[in-house]
């Protein structure tokens, strides 16, 4: 049994600082509809938004503070306890049993007091959040209470595990980001369109302060003053973009190391924002090594896990290598994934499934272009590249579709824009549905959907494939069938 103990002080202004984030926009519409409005004393305004400003703090800080007072925490009979609340005192008491991982990540006011924030997943945990946080812990504190749980769990006689007799896990590194590397991510990060959405995102909130009628009156003349000015703002806009999505991209995975700790990959990442990512092994469902257009090429991938239980709260969560080689991902791995066979032998689609890859698209960008051309003649005529660009990644798509079969091991191949390989172990996969349409029927073709159980239930489909070899998967994983090893047909 370990004494209650509080979080760092500085929540406090963690605490504030949230419930300040909520009302800051008002307030300063509120201080800018003030300060132009007549009429108003010249004194009054002076003094009111002080006052305003003075018992906001005052009102947001005391909650803080009570918050902080009331919040607990401690170990006790294999159980995380966690007490808080502001009016209501709430107790949350989280089985050893049933903590998957402590992810820990920093902020910049963490550093300098060596503190950590603290996210407690937990098996069969909801989605969207872990099941506790711990804003702010001492990091050595963070450090001390992973092992005892870790111990704690692994040992027969858990109740006289203390913290001075837990021993420091051993680790090695598996991969760490090279600066190049780094450089590399960042610029192929294919993020621009995130950022340019954010913005219209955000400025659509305030329709009503932004003078949009003005600024689309000034494209107005813009456009009549001709195409190529247009076009020039256009890639300025771009560029900055990218540049920005650069910033970011290097902001994320500035450090990224890639460590196995015992029995989980401990990931650690960040540079304005230090963040340490658990992932125990045996909870790994699935692997997907995705390969975008800009980094295939160049023989790069980046490797990321499905695993049960994570609250996962931004795709990133499962990335285990951000950038490497291809064809050194067994080499990295294998020795620790070690049932996972990295360099399959992948059975590709069927000549015949080449049109069906082609056509559809083919047929939905050729109506494109007939409406744009009509509507925007005559320069709607270049919406036909359209068409190029879509047969193009049909053509991708299907030198990419393909599967194999290894032991216990599926592995499904396959793109949308970047192409995706996924491995699953026979045991850990939740569905294999197969599906036959009117026109795969007639071409002797079929596609296989599957699923495995992970944060996010993920599925992998590959389509236009044999039927035979839809069939085959199909009784390769049917229960009760042994099957040999396909992989050295």
């Amino acid at each position: 049994m370990s004494e209650p103990k509080r979080l760092h002080p500085i929540t406090i202004i963690f605490n504030a600082a949230k419930n300040v984030k909520e009302v800051i926009i008002p307030l300063l519409l509120y201080f800018a509809v003030f300060a132009f409005k007549d009429g108003i004393n010249t004194k009054l305004l002076m003094w009111a938004p002080a006052v305003i400003v003075l018992a906001g703090l005052v009102l947001m800080g005391v909650p803080a503070f009570i918050s902080w007072l009331r919040y607990t925490y401690r170990v006790e009979d294999m159980e995380l306890r966690i007490e808080y609340g502001l009016f209501v005192k709430k107790k949350r008491y989280i089985p050893f049993d049933r903590i998957q991982s402590l992810d820990f990540s920093e902020h910049i006011l963490h550093r300098p007091f060596g503190l950590v924030k603290v996210k407690v997943e937990t098996a069969g945990g909801n989605d969207d959040s872990a099941e506790a946080e711990m804003s702010a812990v001492k990091k050595e504190e963070a450090e001390a209470l992973k092992r005892l749980i870790a111990e704690a769990k692994n040992s027969k006689n858990p109740n006289v595990i203390s913290e001075e007799e837990v021993e420091v896990e051993k680790e090695s590194i598996l991969y760490k980001i090279s600066q190049k590397q780094l450089l590399f991510i960042a610029s192929t990060s294919g993020s621009a369109g995130v950022v340019l959405s954010a913005i219209f995102a955000f400025a659509s909130q305030f329709n009503d302060i932004i003078p949009f009628e003005k600024f689309f009156d000034e494209l107005q003349h813009i456009v009549k003053a001709g195409y190529v000015l247009l076009g020039i703002l256009i890639i300025i806009g771009l560029i900055l973009a990218w540049i920005i999505s650069v910033v970011m991209a290097y902001l994320k995975y500035n450090d990224f190391t890639l460590k196995v700790v015992e029995n989980d990959l401990v990931i650690t990442r960040g540079l304005l924002e230090k963040r340490t990512t658990t992932i125990p092994i045996r909870r790994i469902q699935a692997i997907r090594i995705q390969e975008s257009p800009f980094r295939q090429p160049f023989g790069y991938a980046s490797v990321s896990v499905e695993y049960a239980g994570s609250a996962i709260d931004e795709k990133a969560e499962g990335l285990i290598i951000p950038v490497v080689k291809k064809n050194i991902i067994g080499t990295i791995l294998g020795e620790t994934l070690t049932d996972y066979s990295f360099h399959p032998e992948i059975i590709p689609a069927p000549r015949s499934a080449k049109s069906r890859y082609l056509f559809m698209k083919f047929c939905i960008f050729a109506i494109v272009t007939l409406i744009l051309s009509i509507w925007l003649w005559p320069y709607g005529l270049l919406s036909a590249l359209l068409i190029i660009g879509a047969s193009v990644l049909g053509l991708y798509q299907f030198k990419s579709a393909g599967y194999s079969i290894t032991g216990s091991q599926l592995t499904l191949r396959y793109r949308g824009i970047d192409q995706q390989t996924v491995l699953m172990k026979k045991n850990r996969i939740q569905s294999v549905d197969m599906s036959v349409n009117w026109f795969q029927k007639r071409a002797g073709l079929a596609s296989v959907e599957t699923s495995v159980m992970s944060g996010g239930n993920s599925s992998a489909k590959v389509k236009h494939i044999r039927l035979e070899d839809a069939k085959e998967i199909y009784e390769w994983y049917r229960p009760n069938i042994v099957k040999a090893d396909h992989g050295n047909i």
